[in-house]
């Protein structure tokens, strides 16, 4: 059973980037240096990754959870930017679909989204489930995602059905956040209303102030700092590469 940390430490940590927790998406690279990710954390782990797009291991997240220190993390299981980008890998759920035809499918119940979907959240909640000592998670269904509201919503049932002691979040690209749900959004100037998570994702962080970022979002439950190395984004002149190909490095 998930042991829920009941009391967020966040609110006692100093506004630098350094002590903002991370939002690691790239963790479940096969090549992420696991190390140097546990230096980040001397009391509690608080952190969030994708599940399914740089790897399906995700041996750092099993490690960080092996833990014995609180932990608070925010899990997105699926990739909704690779499908508006058109550069979903064959490994992706949305490879090969739009928005329209994958939130159609979900809605008629297309048993290769659905299955694929099923089979992402049930690694992700074993993951969890074998989590050692206090834990609250939060789960988003789909990354920036690009799904219609009925569809989100379905994913988010599927969720909360298996994953009943963690947190249910909708994270929208450019549609409203669901009702009921912890509202999700990213960059520079995200708008959500609480309960919400705010992330620099996309935006790196070393060009915003980062203070006045945390300070305008401090009634959110989680607020993440981001710079592209978290993605593993190193390629020179800002040229796409496979998630699952790139090279992952801490900052030196």
């Amino acid at each position: 059973m998930i042991r829920v940390l009941a009391v967020l430490f966040l609110a006692l940590l100093p506004l630098t980037a350094t002590a903002i927790p991370n939002s690691l998406l790239g963790m479940c690279h096969k090549k992420w240096d696991c190390e140097r990710t546990e230096n980040l954390f001397k009391h509690t782990i608080v952190t969030g990754w994708v599940e399914s797009t740089f790897g399906e291991k995700c041996a750092c997240a099993d490690k960080l959870l092996s833990s014995p220190k609180p932990k608070v993390i925010r899990v997105h299981l699926v990739n909704s930017i690779c499908m508006r980008n058109r550069r979903c890998g064959r490994y992706e759920l949305f490879y090969g679909e739009t928005r329209v035809s994958a939130s159609r499918k979900i809605i008629r119940g297309d048993k290769r989204i659905l299955e694929g979907f099923n089979r992402i959240l049930e690694r992700a909640a074993v993951r969890i489930e074998t989590s050692k000592g206090n834990l609250r998670c939060y789960i988003s269904p789909c990354l920036e995602c690009d799904l219609s509201a009925s569809a989100r919503r379905i994913l988010l049932d599927l969720v909360s059905a298996r994953l009943p002691n963690c947190v249910l979040v909708d994270n929208p690209h450019r549609q409203s956040c669901l009702e009921g749900y912890v509202c999700e959004s990213h960059g520079e100037s995200p708008k959500v209303r609480k309960p919400c998570i705010v992330d620099m994702d996309g935006v790196d962080g070393r060009l915003l102030n980062v203070k006045s970022w945390v300070e305008k979002y401090r009634s959110c439950d989680l607020r993440f700092y981001w710079e592209p190395w978290m993605n593993c984004n190193t390629a020179v002149g800002g040229r796409f590469v496979d998630p699952r190909k790139r090279v992952c490095r801490f900052p030196t």
